[in-house]
């Protein structure tokens, strides 16, 4: 995989390139295919803009194959995830979609301490963030485990406990989605900085997840 460059800020663009070597069981790039993928850091969520396929010459006839055949072999639907993977391997690029979450101090998870509503207002947008950004494929709660260093039942204890007057969840346990309510919302920002305040404003993932792509 070639990338064209080192960062991935925020509204940052990238140009990834990946080509049969780079198959590993998430995807199948089938032998002189190439692709190019567009990808974007929307607010922590790697967005696919554009995809580019590309075929190369034969090295060994000389001679184009028929691009049909190839791409009747091409399996990209876990093509999300493969970038999640690729993007977030601490060995190379090292990416975080966290990178564009609030700052707050969730030890208190960790410890199992007593949990303030201002401590449940930002577990349920950190789960409301993850639901949006994490790839379909990614179990949202393991992912928030890890990265409360909890186990994924202790963080399944929590997100059902979270009081109804600050988060309600939608569908059942192991369904994504839910929403703060407005008075999570007002606890949020009064405990947020000025620019932390505006991140919390502007970003669409912070307050529900509905199911639905608001890239």
């Amino acid at each position: 995989m070639k990338i064209n460059n080192q960062t991935f800020n925020l509204n940052e663009e990238l140009i990834v390139s990946i080509d049969q070597q780079d198959n590993d069981g998430l995807i199948n790039i089938p032998k002189n295919i190439n692709l190019d993928i567009n990808i974007v850091n929307y607010f922590g969520k790697i967005v696919i803009n554009s995809i580019s396929i590309n075929h190369l010459q034969d090295e060994i006839s000389l001679s184009k194959t028929g691009l049909e055949q190839s791409l009747s072999n091409l399996d990209i639907k876990l093509l999300d995830r493969f970038l999640f993977k690729q993007l977030s391997d601490k060995a190379t690029f090292n990416y975080s979609p966290f990178d564009s979450f609030l700052e707050y101090d969730f030890t208190i998870f960790e410890k199992s301490r007593r949990i303030s509503d201002i401590d449940w207002s930002m577990f349920a947008s950190l789960y409301i963030f993850a639901c949006n950004v994490i790839p379909e494929s990614i179990k949202v709660e393991l992912t928030l485990a890890k990265k409360l260093r909890i186990s994924e039942e202790s963080f399944k204890r929590f997100l059902k406990k979270i009081p109804e007057t600050i988060f309600r969840k939608t569908g059942h346990l192991e369904s994504r989605g839910g929403n703060l309510t407005f008075d999570a919302e007002e606890m949020i920002k009064k405990n947020l900085t000025d620019e932390q305040s505006k991140l919390f404003e502007d970003s669409p993932f912070l307050k529900f997840h509905s199911g639905s792509d608001l890239a």
